[in-house]
């Protein structure tokens, strides 16, 4: 990005951000304390977010952030719609007013799971979206087991996608998408015997994974391998957050509201925490896995030396 655009999706972003807190404010009539919290940390943090990012130029958070500040002003926007013209006014409490949204999008049938599934694929290949966007209302609607399964083959497919966007398009693809800095990093990063490292950072969070799926494609390692990787990783990591999401281990009343609080706090943390040691991480994680490959080698060149 040059300096324009990044000033231009600063500009936008801030007036996402305060357009989703506004009808926040103006619109959201009827919805209880937790409800509106939420509607009003999200863009709040995502402009905090976006500013720090732009300082400390990590452009693929920087980008993120803008991507969840156009849908959490969506998301507001279209729940302040919703409950205007269904009246949800007239629903005493905020389990009400969701179960009704639910309905309304579950009536749909196929359709709504259709979308569902497009979704997932486009927030693996073109949308970094957060996987709290993604998978928890799959799991209010139609219940986590169902949204674990909708949501795995969306995002099997999309990972697909991206691998063989990185295999067959090439490594000027993968930059565009990417971004050169990044592609170039994570490339040095799997591209030599970086298995294990490819495999943690999928389950680890704040790294990039469905990024690494394309570069994974720029690199020599097997489909056969990859395959495995997202087919077992994925759901599981899919099913964590889908039954989670659904309230029914963490409920969204009672004393799982202060749980819920919390767990944001957390999760906010961990984000600029990441920001600031993901580098850090990264690099410890390459250094150590890479020094036991060639302990490993240098293990094996010795056995064949003593077998000769």
């Amino acid at each position: 990005m040059n300096k324009k655009e990044k000033y231009i999706i600063l500009i936008i972003n801030t007036l996402l951000c305060i357009g989703a807190i506004v009808f926040t404010a103006t619109m959201m009539y009827g919805w209880g304390v937790f409800v509106k919290i939420v509607c009003y940390i999200i863009p709040s943090v995502c402009l905090i977010t976006a500013v720090v990012t732009l300082l400390l130029k990590k452009y693929i958070l920087y980008k993120t952030c803008f991507v969840v500040s156009v849908c959490a002003f969506i998301i507001v926007c279209a729940i302040s719609i919703i409950s205007t013209t269904a009246q949800l006014d007239k629903y005493a409490t905020d389990s009400q007013k969701i179960e009704r949204l639910t309905e309304i999008i579950r009536n749909t049938g196929k359709w709504g799971m259709i979308v569902f599934v497009l979704i997932q694929i486009l927030q693996v290949v073109i949308l970094p979206l957060p996987a709290v966007v993604c998978y928890v209302p799959g799991s209010r609607i139609w219940g986590a087991g169902i949204a674990t399964l909708l949501a795995s083959a969306g995002v099997l497919i999309g990972s697909l996608t991206a691998y063989f966007i990185g295999r067959f398009f090439g490594k000027r693809a993968v930059e565009w998408i990417a971004g050169k800095e990044t592609t170039e990093k994570y490339i040095n990063y799997i591209g030599n015997k970086g298995k294990i490292i490819f495999v943690l950072m999928q389950i680890l969070p704040f790294f990039p994974d469905d990024i690494l799926c394309m570069i994974a494609g720029l690199t020599a390692m097997n489909f056969p391998f990859f395959l495995a990787v997202m087919v077992i990783i994925r759901p599981m990591i899919i099913a964590a957050y889908c039954y989670l999401g659904n309230g029914s281990v963490i409920p969204f009343s009672g004393w799982g509201i202060p749980v819920w609080i919390a767990i944001f706090t957390v999760c906010i943390v961990l984000a600029l925490l990441s920001l600031k040691y993901q580098d850090r991480v990264e690099k410890w994680l390459v250094a150590k896995f890479r020094k036991k490959n060639t302990d490993d080698d240098n293990d094996e060149v010795q056995e064949n030396r003593d077998k000769e």
